[in-house]
């Protein structure tokens, strides 16, 4: 069951929902010593009419169940997931992030984050995954502009891509390396996996490439998000930063 709000918290985060999705605020909580931080998000907030209130520490921490608030909570409508249809017909200079079995909410956090910076058209995530208080902090405002697709069959999804004319590029540490200094095709999808797990049977077999991110190998693997960063990084080489997405 879809959740009827959600929580916002964490400076960055907050104040990219009064800059993006200023009608989606119910009601700002913050702190004394947050409220100067703030103040274009309360404009924000009071232009759309909704409440907000000055509270204790400790009522922050309960509402939102950390510490980690950074002095404001925003609870708000939640943000939007959108069906995999909205990958049809892709641009000839998309670029997309899918997640096969990805679910630590500061990964997807920061792999939102990264997809910001790089203007990554859409993150593709399991139909099962939600965009938690714990996410939207770590992306700092990465999930206010990346639109999240979510699919329950990722190979499928990744099939019907690649009859779009994307390129499925796949991620893993046992295939051969990447040509990091080769340009990259586009429209592209870059797949990242489980970092334990790696990539799901059907999912590597629905890639166009899979490819490893060279390196020592003095450890196991990069940390999932560290991965992303380095292959949005390369598939940015040369290619306008320009979402066609839009969150509504």
């Amino acid at each position: 069951m879809k959740p009827r709000e959600a929580l916002v918290y964490g400076l960055n985060a907050a104040l990219a929902v009064g800059a993006h999705r200023p009608q989606a605020i119910r009601r700002v909580l913050y702190t004394r010593e947050a409220r100067e931080a703030i103040g274009a998000l309360l404009s924000a907030t009071a232009k759309a009419r909704r409440p907000y209130r000055e509270v204790v520490e400790d009522e922050l921490r309960r509402v939102c169940g950390t510490p980690h608030h950074g002095g404001v909570v925003v609870i708000t409508d939640p943000l939007p997931i959108h069906p995999p249809d909205a990958l049809d017909h892709p641009h000839a200079d998309a670029l997309f992030i899918a997640l096969d079995g990805v679910g630590n909410p500061h990964n997807l956090g920061a792999i939102l984050r990264s997809a910001a910076w790089f203007g990554v058209d859409a993150v593709i995530i399991p139909d099962d995954l939600q965009l938690s208080g714990a996410v939207t902090r770590v992306a700092l405002g990465g999930a206010e502009v990346v639109p999240c697709v979510a699919t329950a069959r990722l190979s499928e999804t990744l099939r019907y891509l690649r009859e779009d004319g994307v390129t499925v590029l796949a991620a893993d540490q046992g295939a051969p390396p990447l040509d990091l200094s080769a340009p990259l095709p586009r429209p592209l999808c870059l797949v990242l996996g489980h970092e334990s797990e790696g990539l799901s049977a059907p999912v590597r077999q629905a890639a166009s490439l899979v490819r490893a991110i060279p390196g020592t190998h003095a450890v196991e693997s990069l940390n999932v998000s560290v991965s992303a960063g380095i292959l949005l990084a390369a598939a940015s080489l040369g290619h306008a930063m320009s979402p066609a997405l839009k969150n509504p």
